[in-house]
């Protein structure tokens, strides 16, 4: 876990924001009645004592509240009575004010000590994602600043319950940025449902001046598949431009964009997660592909097939096969060459996604489809259900589930994507209930609260395993005789590794738990298993060829061809079958092999188990 962002003027402010919006109404109104009849009873009992009648008593009784009455005369004899009864009728007045405008208080004392608070995170939006992340920032102990408009009273004094300081505006005014001082923030993440949103308020940030030495992470979260490839390509380009940087001085540019997708985070989560589980039970069931079943095809699930292509390569089982089941499967085929147009193109390899219409919303999804689904293209080793609705997920990932364990077909988890956790998720799609027996369940996964979290969208926890590949892969090829384009192409610190190459690293470290798996290995349950799993010698070779051919998918998948190697042409020399390869280029695969070992071991450290 990270250090906790914010210096001390932000906690300081963060304390005060959550200590004034508590609400404890027992606790107050317990000092209010103490007060109220320790007022009452010693004033009335005292002023009676003065030989006073019992109207007079009370009058005098009440003057305390307003701090007149006789006390000042009866100062030349108190009684403890009066001087209990004066000053409760003081605190009842000042605590009752402090009670009722505690809010309003705690917040004017939280701006004045964010004037000079740094090294905290801003969130901007309203959106579900912002809310969970902002509350998954302060549970870890972070001084967070949300910028949202139009929150419902409750969730604005949840938030502050927890010590979110809450400024209402638009995040894409600068104003609104200066006051959430966002110029000396640590991270800046933009979570607005609207992508051109984000693209703004990541626009604003860089005109404003930046007043510490260190880069700002600015993560802009983008929901169009197809920007967020412009997005990485504008970063890839501008980091281009500007040339290598010093690590030790770190002296570049003030912004670093980083450019995410809730829906890639939630698909590489997935494949990471469940990747043994899968492979666990097509070997049970003794599959020949690992054959992947998708239902839908909005962001989630293209972002699931994809990482499927590109990570789910085993020695066991060869390249994977995806079918994707849409109601619209021409428009879906249409939107995935458009997007990925080098998947098809090369006989070198091709991706095995196939597009399959069902409109399941006008035809009952019974045993007779499911069997041509399994007769045409295989086995399914694992569904996916992502069609962009919670309800319609629902509905028909309980469909696949009774049809499947009635007809003997599809024995296979179903994964349900959400937007957000429901009790239907929390009681009934929670993973094998009969590990012992062979039948579907369901799995939810891809809820905001799962995956807008620190650990993933702030820390980056994914990309841990992709930064550990890429300094593996700069140290083997600093051993060798390489031209110095290429040198100078890896010999940089991961912030400033050219997008194109930090998502091939990503591919890398979602298919370590692949490559372990081949060798016999796989996570350990608790603490105890094996820190330094070994892959055997004998199975380098094999291994080394399935890891040419994922790479190959993954370099083709994201936009790169064959031919003479252009760094801007996104062309390269090694996308070629592995029989044309030299014994040099075949060792540069090996060491990769090697490499997932070390990657798998960092993200693990309970260690490995014999499977």
């Amino acid at each position: 876990m990270a250090s906790r962002y914010g210096d001390f003027w932000a906690m300081r402010a963060a304390g005060f924001t959550k200590l004034a919006h508590q609400r404890k109404p027992l606790v107050k109104w317990a000092i209010i009645l103490v007060l109220a009849l320790s007022w009452a009873a010693f004033g009335l009992a005292g002023w009676r004592a003065q030989d006073l009648p019992f109207t007079d008593a009370i009058y005098q009784t009440i003057g305390a509240l307003t701090m007149a009455g006789g006390y000042e005369r009866a100062a030349s004899d108190p009684t403890l009575s009066l001087e209990i009864a004066r000053f409760a009728g003081l605190l009842l007045t000042v605590v009752g004010l402090l009670f009722g405008f505690s809010g309003a208080v705690g917040r004017s004392v939280a701006r004045l000590f964010m004037m000079g608070a740094s090294r905290h995170v801003v969130i901007a939006g309203e959106s579900v994602a912002a809310l969970a992340l902002a509350r998954s920032c302060r549970s870890a102990g972070d001084a967070v600043v949300l910028i949202a408009r139009g929150l419902v009273p409750e969730t604005a004094w949840s938030l502050r319950q927890t010590g979110v300081i809450l400024i209402e505006g638009d995040a894409a005014h600068v104003d609104a940025l200066k006051s959430a001082r966002a110029q000396t923030a640590a991270h800046v993440v933009t979570l607005s449902e609207d992508d051109t949103e984000n693209l703004r308020v990541e626009a604003t940030l860089r005109v404003l001046p930046i007043r510490h030495s260190r880069r700002l992470a600015a993560h802009v979260a983008i929901g169009s598949p197809l920007l967020l490839m412009e997005a990485r390509e504008m970063r890839m380009l501008a980091e281009r431009e500007k040339g290598p940087v010093s690590r030790k001085s770190k002296s570049r540019g003030v912004i670093d964009p980083r450019p995410f997708s809730l829906d890639e985070i939630a698909a590489r989560t997935l494949v990471v997660t469940y990747a043994p589980d899968i492979l666990d039970l097509a070997e049970r069931q003794q599959r020949e592909r690992l054959h992947i079943v998708v239902f839908g095809f909005d962001a989630t699930a293209e972002a699931v097939a994809l990482r499927v292509l590109m990570s789910l390569w085993s020695a066991r089982f060869g390249a994977p096969r995806v079918t994707v089941v849409a109601p619209d499967a021409e428009g879906a085929r249409a939107r995935f060459v458009a997007r990925y147009p080098q998947a098809s193109a090369h006989a070198i390899w091709r991706a095995d996604i196939e597009f399959v219409a069902l409109d399941w919303t006008r035809r009952a999804l019974d045993g007779e489809y499911l069997e041509g689904l399994e007769a045409s293209r295989g086995p399914v080793c694992a569904t996916v259900v992502s069609t962009g609705s919670d309800a319609q997920n629902i509905q028909l990932a309980l469909g696949l589930l009774r049809t499947a364990n009635s007809r003997g077909l599809c024995l296979a988890p179903i994964y349900m994507k959400e937007v957000t956790q429901s009790e239907f998720s929390r009681q009934f799609a929670d993973g094998d209930r009969t590990p012992d027996v062979l039948d579907a369940y369901i799995q939810a996964f891809g809820a905001v609260e799962a995956v807008a979290t620190r650990a993933l969208v702030v820390e980056g926890i994914l990309d841990k395993g992709a930064a550990i590949a890429h300094r593996l892969y700069e140290k083997n090829m600093m051993r060798r005789d390489v031209d110095m384009r290429e040198l100078e192409a890896v010999k940089r610190g991961w912030d400033d590794v050219a997008e194109t190459y930090r998502n091939a690293n990503r591919a890398v470290s979602d298919a370590a738990l692949v490559k372990l798996w081949d060798a016999g290995w796989r996570p350990a349950p608790s603490r105890g298993g094996e820190v330094h799993p070994v892959i055997p010698q004998d199975m380098l070779d094999r291994l080394s060829e399935i890891e040419h051919g994922r790479w190959m998918a993954e370099r083709l998948l994201s936009g790169w061809r064959p031919g003479a190697r252009n760094n801007k042409l996104m062309t390269h020399d090694n996308i070629t079958p592995w029989s044309e390869l030299n014994d040099e280029l075949r060792s540069r695969d090996t060491d990769q092999v090697r490499a997932a070992a070390k990657v798998a071991r960092a993200l693990h450290p309970d260690g490995f188990v014999r499977r």
